[in-house]
């Protein structure tokens, strides 16, 4: 056993000698005590550090396994689409048609309806978001009510739609759609064909692009085949003369000031990607009467590298499109997930869904008396989900529920910001100019709006690794060799002495350690 020890401390010395790694000849060398356990200590303290240090890199990459950055170069506006605009009058009825204000008063000062009337009453009520809605003892509601809503629904009179400096059949461009401010207009969207899925209910012929064939996709971008007039419309030039402008009438008789609680005039404008279904409650601008209003967009853009598709949909916070699948949506992003979401959270608390979410033909349309429970099932809705989301951070441990929509960002996503002016037109006075039969005329309001792009390019963000295997390697090897000069071939030289250089001193000197020694 003794000799084991002598010959392990004489190849061990052979090694101090020998080896690459800083420092370690320094403890076999034959000077005092005091040098040996200074260098040992420099170099335990050094040791430490790099360990130290190289778990900091690992526990940051693992924190943040993926990094957001500019791209190098600019990507011009004609490689994405033009924005989908969608109009929401705040006008819901034609007078002529429904008079929505009569009838609430007589609600409000309880006088006598017709059955017809007080259907009519419930129908509007889902629609007009006043204190009458209470009145209602309704629960659902059946397929009448999108009917109704079509027959009192005021003449969309839009006019002198322009694109890219060519005027457009306004009828063919603008479609009608449901949304949660009622029946809205929608110009550069998908078809519902490409945007949900078959089991989805669709009213007559709203939503329904069916002249076109979607070319373009957020993830992979125009086809090869797409050429400059395709559809969704490409952003082509910068500048107003280059955008989409259109006009838009009101007829004074038809203003209604009891439907809203805010009582105001004009309409509600989202601007939004083709793909994704228009929440004009949520994100929308104005467009008052008699004022004219430019909307100047500036894209903004996402993407990711193919090399963060390995990595946990968790870790790096996005889905990419074949991921993630929804029920009622072909195409996913956070948008439509979140109205998804809403949608069944709505379904499981009231057992109906609102108007305007999408469903098959077996659920129910909730009535006037469940919209308290539709507005508390949002409020929990989101309450909810955002507590487990404070949760999980804590403890860093996934649980599911039909609150919990997890709704991360699509990977490749593209969304516009808006930066809206407005004046005042005073058309009437032009108007008098070259006429004096204003009779007609002055019944009426006009608004007018413009969307353009500010610049021909824009700058988009990346999605990549933070640390790759490379990157990471390089790391964890420059530290290592910063702080104890160790190396891959350090490694493969302990390796060595271990193995080959104890078996070919067995088979040169007949012992495992060196003849020299």
């Amino acid at each position: 056993m003794r000799s084991f020890m002598k010959n392990t401390k004489i190849y061990f010395r052979e090694y101090c000698n020998s080896t690459t790694i800083h420092g370690f000849r320094y403890f076999v060398e034959k000077r005092t005590l005091f040098e040996k356990l200074w260098w040992f200590i420099v170099f335990i303290v050094s040791l430490g550090v790099c360990v130290l240090s190289i778990y900091m890199v690992y526990e940051k990459w693992e924190q943040s396994p993926v990094i957001v950055s500019f791209a190098n170069t600019g990507t011009p506006i004609y490689k994405i689409p033009f924005p989908a605009v969608t109009v929401c009058p705040e006008i819901k009825s034609a007078r002529k048609k429904f008079n929505f204000t009569d009838l609430a008063l007589k609600v409000e000062r309880s006088k006598n309806i017709t059955n017809l009337e007080s259907t009519q009453f419930d129908y509007m009520s889902l629609i007009c978001t006043s204190h009458y809605r209470d009145a209602s003892s309704t629960f659902t509601v059946s397929e009448e009510f999108y009917d109704f809503i079509h027959a009192v629904k005021p003449m969309f009179d839009i006019e002198n739609c322009i694109y890219q400096g060519n005027k457009l059949s306004c009828e063919e461009i603008f479609k009608p759609i449901f949304t949660e401010e009622g029946i809205c207009y929608a110009f550069n969207m998908l078809d519902r064909s490409e945007i949900f899925r078959e089991n989805v209910v669709h009213y007559r012929n709203y939503h329904q692009f069916f002249r076109y064939l979607a070319n373009w996709s957020t993830e992979y971008g125009y086809t090869e085949e797409a050429g400059l007039l395709t559809y969704p419309r490409r952003a082509l030039l910068a500048g107003a003369k280059n955008g989409f402008s259109f006009e838009l009438t009101t007829f004074k008789e038809d203003l209604d000031y009891l439907c809203k609680d805010d009582s105001l005039q004009g309409f509600k404008v989202a601007i939004h990607s083709p793909t994704t279904f228009p929440t004009p409650s949520q994100e929308h601008f104005r467009i008052s009467l008699n004022q004219k209003v430019v909307a100047a967009i500036q894209p903004s853009m996402i993407t990711t590298s193919e090399s963060v598709r390995a990595y946990d949909q968790e870790r790096r916070r996005c889905y990419f499109q074949t991921e993630r699948n929804l029920q009622f949506f072909k195409i996913y992003n956070t948008v439509n997930c979140d109205i998804e979401c809403l949608t069944n959270y709505t379904l499981d608390a009231c057992e109906c869904v609102h108007f305007f979410m999408p469903r098959d033909n077996t659920t129910n349309i909730c009535g006037p008396e469940k919209l308290k429970c539709t507005q508390k099932a949002e409020r929990d809705m989101q309450t909810k989900n955002l507590k487990k989301k404070i949760e999980e951070n804590k403890s860093k441990k996934k649980k599911k529920s039909l609150a919990h929509c997890d709704c991360l960002p699509v990977c490749t996503d593209l969304t516009y910001d808006v930066d809206t002016s407005q004046t005042d037109w005073d058309w009437l006075k032009a108007y008098t100019v070259w006429s004096d039969d204003t009779e007609f005329i002055d019944q009426m309001y006009f608004s007018s709006l413009t969307v353009y792009f500010k610049s021909d390019d824009f700058i988009t963000s990346q999605r990549n690794e933070f640390y790759g295997p490379t990157d990471f390697l390089a790391n964890f090897g420059g530290l290592l060799g910063l702080f104890t000069g160790v190396s891959v071939l350090s490694g493969l030289e302990i390796l060595y002495f271990a193995s080959v250089r104890l078996l070919c001193n067995k088979w040169l000197y007949g012992k495992w350690i060196s003849g020299n020694e």
